[in-house]
């Protein structure tokens, strides 16, 4: 299934299953700058209950692309989660005064679609986005680059020394600080 998009109304009485592999334009991640979808497959079942809500319980496996967070080489991360979502129909009428909205903890889990039409594809970028880590890291011991040279410190032992690597703004303070 190329197009992630479903018709609320045609999810038959039973549900609707749902097994597809990820594209990154079904999932609008094409030009997406920060990370790639290399692969990914969503598992899922749709159910249409009461006034038009629909609930979507599943599973999304994803591999992703991202660059290290210190030493900018690429890695690949794999992305495995369960999914439970609730879509209510948008209303376009129901506006409510700013300064009385307050959001019970079943408005923290509701989504919402429009014109009959829920975007899974669009579900499944947000989730994809709240896996991301904060600062991806080929692995946890990574070294990074060394400040001075530039040279990635997993890959080559850096001949830099400590004194050199220093920040030359920072001399003055040194100073101050080797007299006492």
């Amino acid at each position: 299934m190329k197009n992630l998009v479903i018709e609320v109304s045609k999810i038959p009485p039973g549900g609707l299953a749902i097994d597809s592999p990820l594209q990154p334009e079904a999932v609008h991640l094409e030009g997406e700058k920060a990370f790639s979808l290399v692969s990914g497959r969503l598992q899922a079942r749709l159910e249409k209950g009461d006034e038009e809500s629909v609930h979507v319980r599943g599973h999304l496996d994803a591999r992703l692309k991202l660059e290290c967070g210190r030493c900018l080489e690429p890695f690949e991360m794999d992305l495995d989660q369960d999914l439970e979502l609730f879509f209510l129909s948008h209303v376009a009428d129901q506006v409510e005064e700013e300064d009385e909205v307050e959001l019970s903890d079943h408005d923290m889990v509701v989504a919402y679609y429009r014109d009959n039409r829920l975007d899974l594809g669009e579900a499944v970028r947000e989730q994809i986005l709240l896996g991301l880590p904060l600062k991806g890291l080929c692995r946890q011991d990574c070294q990074g680059l060394c400040p001075h040279c530039g040279v990635n410190r997993n890959a080559t032992a850096c001949a830099c020394t400590i004194e050199e690597a220093e920040d030359p703004r920072l001399a003055p303070l040194r100073k101050l600080f080797e007299k006492h």
